[in-house]
């Protein structure tokens, strides 16, 4: 493939990312929302006031890899921490749970918007009573955090590259933990680590080897209220098309079980983040770590001498992602493998086209009709636009435009046009 082509590819790979991402409407009218909840949760006569209620958004939000999803009129999931200072000695984690729960009800709003508990968070569907800019679960999970926790987050983040995850674990909710209505000690709760995660796939996205660009900032991304951030880097870049591939690609799924065991986010996030190896052109990045997340999955060996796949969590080892691959009935195990072979296929096949409109209709299939066809539109007005400033470059060869930095026996330089029937060259 040549430089140009894959250049274009690159640019094409670009903007439909940047199709996929949030606007800043949509990440706004969040952050409205969510803190509007924490601001309920600490009023004057909640029972979580002395211990300050704190929300936080984290997941996809905080790395920069949410997308949108596939129908415009459908949710977007939103992952929330509610941190406490603290709590009353004697409160166990359904205490806790409980608590939220019960102050989130006496929200008028919020009761009518509460979906029935979770194993670990509560959820508020904004969707049953919103406007088109507030269409989200918003997924809230009660946690305790220790005295100075804030101090030692934005500590942490000030150096991505120091492996320090461990100091950054939260106490949280877990109805499925044995010790669930019993254990008041938030150190033998269950411990989770959302922002130890961002920070271990942010030191990833550093691996960028190109020129230092105002990206997507951690410590601003995790403040209550985070300033909308539009640029994005490879390697998050690469996620969001990941997981749109799989959307789509599981949506024409006619088997509901099936359908609903495909890849999780966790999953393709850390072994993407594992298989990047500092890419810059985002077609190289793609390509690098869909040829490479296999290998980064480990084998394990059981007592029983049956050897099976183990992802682990990046700030967990003891944690495995794929635990549920080898359930009696999963397809799991499969769903993954078989949507790795699709993407390489589908990514390589659109690559291989000669022509705008053929690799247009080569996409499709695999990231949705309505994202692709406004890709394309984008690009060609840029391309217009840029034969008006007489900066565009075509390949006889493979007829393809682009904004070319050099030319070569097999590019010419495409006239800039005057609109009026010939052009100026």
């Amino acid at each position: 493939m040549t430089d140009l082509k894959n250049e274009q590819f690159a640019q094409i790979l670009e903007t439909l990312s940047e199709n996929l991402s949030i606007t800043e409407t949509q990440h706004n009218a969040a952050v409205r929302s969510y803190n509007a909840v924490g601001n309920w949760l600490s009023k004057d006569d909640s029972l979580l006031k002395p211990f300050n209620p704190e929300i936080k958004p984290q997941g996809s939000f905080i790395i920069g890899t949410t997308i949108q999803p596939i129908n415009p009129e459908d949710d977007l999931d939103l992952d929330i921490v509610c941190e406490l200072h603290g709590k009353k000695w004697s409160w166990t984690q359904e205490d806790v749970k409980n608590i939220v729960g019960e102050q989130l009800r006496a929200h008028m709003t919020y009761e009518s918007l509460l979906d029935k508990e979770g194993r670990r968070c509560w959820t508020l569907k904004y969707r049953s009573d919103s406007d088109r800019n507030d269409k989200y679960h918003m997924d809230i999970l009660p946690s305790v955090i220790s005295q100075g926790y804030q101090i030692l987050l934005e500590k942490s983040f000030s150096n991505l590259q120091k492996d320090d995850y461990e100091s950054l674990k939260l106490s949280i909710t877990d109805k499925e933990s044995f010790n669930y209505s019993s254990e008041t000690d938030p150190s033998r709760w269950y411990q989770s680590n959302p922002f130890g995660y961002a920070k271990w796939f942010m030191s990833r996205v550093e691996m960028y080897k190109g020129a230092v660009l105002k990206a997507f900032s951690l410590s601003e991304a995790v403040k209550p209220t985070p300033r909308y951030q539009e640029n994005r880097l490879p390697l998050q870049r690469v996620v969001q098309l990941l997981k749109r591939h799989r959307d789509i690609m599981f949506s024409a799924e006619s088997d509901e079980e099936v359908r609903k065991q495909k890849p999780i986010s966790c999953v393709i996030t850390t072994l993407a983040a594992r298989a990047y190896r500092g890419e810059v052109d985002l077609s190289d990045a793609i390509f690098g770590v869909i040829s490479r997340m296999e290998s980064e999955i480990e084998w394990k060996v059981d007592h029983s001498g049956n050897r099976y796949e183990w992802i682990s969590n990046p700030v967990n080892k003891a944690e495995n992602f794929a635990d549920r691959w080898n359930d009696s009935g999963s397809v799991r195990r499969d769903n993954f493998y078989r949507w790795l072979r699709q993407i390489k296929e589908d990514l390589g096949m659109a690559r291989a086209q000669n022509g705008m409109h053929n690799i247009a209709e080569s996409l499709k299939k695999s990231f949705g009709n309505k994202l692709v066809v406004d890709t394309f539109s984008q690009i060609g007005e840029r391309s217009r636009m840029s034969t008006a400033n007489r900066s565009n470059y075509y390949s006889k060869k493979e007829g393809i435009i682009g904004a070319a930095s050099a030319a070569s026996a097999l590019i010419s330089k495409v006239p800039a046009h005057t609109f009026h029937g010939k052009s100026t060259d």
